[in-house]
């Protein structure tokens, strides 16, 4: 009876291998790609907001270019 408690019994000192939790890696390397993708897409709105500014005061510069000629076609 007691020669099957010692078996039994945990080493002290030592520890058991961890085994390897390959799924728990690939969720971390899916939402670090998740993340990455938001990033790049994050990055590429910003770019087209900055493109935009600078359309959106090109044209009203060039609206009040050709709002200040007066339309041939219309009375004076």
């Amino acid at each position: 009876m007691q020669a099957n408690r010692a078996e039994a019994a945990p080493v002290i000192g030592r520890s058991a291998p961890a085994p390897s939790d390959t799924r728990g890696k690939h969720r971390i390397s899916a939402e670090v790609k998740r993340l990455e993708q938001e990033s790049r897409s994050l990055e590429e709105e910003v770019q087209q907001l900055e493109k935009t500014e600078k359309l959106s005061a090109g044209l009203q510069e060039f609206l009040l270019k050709v709002e200040s000629i007066p339309d041939p076609l219309l009375p004076v």
